[in-house]
C-alpha cells in the first residue's frame, strides 16, 4: 500500500521531514491538552463533605440502632453499583414507646396475675403452659415491633432517595425517585414531644411516577430538608460542568 505523504516517487527532503515532525508532535500536544481539558471538564462526581454543611458538620455514623445515620456502612437491593449511601433514616426511638409500654406490661402481667386468690385453685400444669405460651407471645410482639421499626428506613444517595415499607419478612415495597426529580421538600414539626425532640415529618414532591414521599418522624428534619436541597443544587452544578454521574 503506498504511503500516504509520499507523492509520486519523490522523497520529502530532510527539511520537510523535520518540519512534519514538529508540526505532528505540536498536534499532540494540543490533542493532549484537549483530552485533559475534556476530562477535567467531565471530572468525577465530588464527595459529599465538598458541597454539603450537614455532611461536613456531622461524623460518619456507626450505631446500627441509630436513626439519624450519616455514611453508614450499610447496602440495600436496588443499590447500583457506585451509588454511595448518605444518609440513613427510621422513625425517631421514642416513637417505639407505646409498643415498648405495653410489651413491659405483657411481661409483668402474668406476675400481679399469680397473686390473685382465684390463680390457687388453677392446676400447676395448666398455669405453668400457660405462663410459658403468654411470655412466648410477647417475644414474638416485640420481635414484630422491632422489625418493623428496624426496617422502615428512608434511604438519601448521591444519586436518589428510596423509602422501604417493610411489612414482613417476605414482604416490603421499595419506591425510589432520582434527585434530579425532586421540585420541593418541607417538613413538618408539630406538638411539644417532637419540638422537644426535635423530630418531625418531611413531604417531599416529585416529578416522578410517585408524586410523594414521606419520611415519617425522622429525628432532625431541618438538616435532612438542608441536605436534600444541597443535594439537588449539586445535581444542578453538575448538568451545568458536565460533570458524570
Amino acid at each position: 500500500m503506498p504511503d500516504i505523504y509520499v507523492a509520486g516517487k519523490h522523497k520529502p527532503s530532510a527539511s520537510v521531514r523535520l518540519s512534519r515532525t514538529t508540526e505532528d508532535k505540536k498536534g499532540m500536544d494540543k490533542n493532549m491538552e484537549k483530552g485533559e481539558g475534556l476530562e477535567k471538564k467531565g471530572g468525577k462526581r465530588r464527595e459529599a463533605v465538598e458541597y454539603s454543611e450537614v455532611m461536613r458538620d456531622a461524623r460518619q455514623t456507626t450505631n446500627p440502632l441509630a436513626a439519624f445515620a450519616v455514611q453508614p456502612a450499610v447496602t440495600f437491593e436496588t443499590q447500583q453499583k457506585e451509588e454511595q449511601v448518605l444518609l440513613l433514616l427510621r422513625r425517631h426511638f421514642l416513637t417505639n414507646f407505646k409498643w415498648l409500654a405495653a410489651w413491659v406490661l405483657m411481661l409483668i402481667g402474668p406476675i400481679f396475675l399469680a397473686r390473685l386468690p382465684f390463680f390457687e385453685v388453677v392446676p400447676v400444669r395448666f398455669a405453668f403452659i400457660t405462663t410459658i405460651a403468654w411470655y412466648l407471645l410477647a417475644v414474638g410482639y416485640f420481635l414484630e415491633q422491632f422489625l418493623s421499626w428496624y426496617f422502615n428506613v428512608y434511604i438519601v444517595t448521591d444519586e436518589r432517595i428510596i423509602d422501604v415499607d417493610f411489612y414482613s419478612l417476605i414482604y416490603k415495597e421499595i419506591a425510589s425517585t432520582k434527585i434530579d426529580q425532586i421540585q420541593d421538600v418541607t417538613y413538618q414539626v408539630g406538638g411539644a414531644i417532637r419540638n422537644l425532640f426535635n423530630f418531625g415529618t418531611l413531604s417531599i414532591q416529585t416529578a416522578g411516577e410517585k408524586r410523594e414521599f414521606e419520611f415519617e418522624d425522622v429525628p432532625q428534619p431541618q438538616k435532612v430538608t438542608q441536605f436534600i436541597n444541597e443535594l439537588i443544587m449539586e445535581e444542578e452544578q453538575e448538568k451545568l460542568e458536565g460533570r458524570v454521574r
